[in-house]
């Protein structure tokens, strides 16, 4: 009798301590994860941590989160493994269009940098080389709102800037600036004088989805429209603008 109530007493005052005790990852605010048991102390101020037969003992605010299994807090609402309020996004494809207006899929390459004013809110900056008849290099300013904050994410985009000329134009123009016909020095000779370059606006509004592999590096695939004009200018006050419509197919990567 008596050793069954001791039995009883130890049952009574053990299982207590031994249910504080707790199994999983302990996630910090500074990246660290810590697999082990952990209790937290009677206050609730600190947090107990055995793991790998080491002991750490940690304030409150100094945990991000606890978990009974390993879970990928990219998909938490905080995002808190992502410190960084800034990133870059490269993008390479093509502006599919018609071929009435210059080449039917020029190649673009743009890169931006990018701040993040609120979790699903970014703005930023940025250029790039496209290859039409001549090569531009298009300086924009850019948004993007993301529809969830996490990992995996369908967003938004608008880019607006100027398309700023790299070379002269080799094209002719027959409808706006006529070749001519001169008689000197061989009859038959054709002769044209180009124009010259002057770049002009663009705007591309679109749709995109980017996936974070880790919380520095991810990819995203964007389809949008591209609307710009392109100004030219020749001898006599003679002029020639010339509209891209098209859509802009990307594919880019995304690291902070």
């Amino acid at each position: 009798m008596k050793k069954l109530c001791l039995l009883l007493l130890s049952v009574v005052l053990v299982f207590p301590a031994l249910a504080q005790h707790e199994k999983g990852y302990v996630y910090l605010k500074n990246g660290s994860i810590l697999k082990g048991k952990y209790s937290f102390t009677e206050n609730k101020q600190k947090v107990r941590v055995e793991s790998s037969g080491n002991i750490w003992i940690f304030d409150v605010d100094e945990i991000d989160s606890l978990s009974v299994k390993r879970v990928n807090l990219l998909n938490e609402t905080d995002q808190s493994l992502s410190s960084s309020k800034f990133f870059f996004r490269t993008e390479l494809g093509v502006l599919s269009g018609s071929s009435d207006n210059s080449q039917s899929a020029p190649f673009s390459l743009t890169a931006s940098v990018n701040y993040m004013l609120q979790p699903k809110l970014s703005v930023g900056l940025g250029l790039g080389l496209e290859f039409f008849n001549e090569t531009y290099m298009p300086v924009f300013a850019n948004i993007e709102y993301k529809f969830k904050q996490s990992s995996s994410s369908p967003y938004l985009f608008l880019k607006a800037g100027y398309q700023v000329p790299l070379e002269e134009s080799n094209e002719i123009y027959y409808d706006v600036y006529p070749a001519y016909y001169d008689y000197m020095p061989w009859p038959g000779y054709y002769s044209q004088d180009g124009y010259d370059t002057k770049g002009g606006f663009l705007i591309n509004p679109g749709f995109g989805y980017q996936q974070m592999f880790t919380p520095g590096f991810g990819m995203n695939f964007a389809v949008g429209y591209q609307f710009h004009r392109l100004n030219y200018s020749g001898e006599d006050d003679y002029s020639l603008d010339i509209d891209y419509n098209r859509m802009s197919i990307k594919i880019g990567i995304i690291f902070n």
